[in-house]
């Protein structure tokens, strides 16, 4: 796994934990008090991008919970062969099978079977 990272960014990584142990040892406190903070925004900002609002819309005792409404279940329908309503029209275009293209294969055989003798 290790082999996908650029060496960089595992240098740069490496710094970063070292640098928040330094700073974790000295001053413990501040510390956890910069990541909760830190964590708290990451979660207000993260709400606000779902739904528009800084901070989730509670109910309060006199306001309603708005419900969203259910989606009905699918309705099971049977299995029956679709009945069509006319006949289908021949097509204009449509290909018949004739001798037009082996004739000329024939004839380009007796031509050959010609020069051969």
């Amino acid at each position: 796994m290790l082999r996908r990272i650029p060496p960089v960014i595992l240098i740069i990584v490496l710094l970063a934990i070292y640098g928040f142990l330094l700073t974790f040892i000295r001053d413990p406190i501040n510390t956890l008090i910069i990541l909760g903070l830190s964590a708290a925004l990451f979660l207000i900002v993260r709400n606000y991008l779902r739904t528009g609002s800084f901070f989730p819309k509670s109910a309060g005792p006199g306001k309603p919970k708005q419900q969203k409404a259910k989606a009905k279940p699918p309705v099971m329908r049977q299995a029956h062969k679709k009945q069509s309503t006319a006949s289908r029209k021949e097509h204009p275009f449509r290909v018949i099978d004739g001798n037009k293209g082996k004739s000329k294969e024939k004839q380009d055989e007796k031509a050959q079977n010609n020069i051969s003798h």
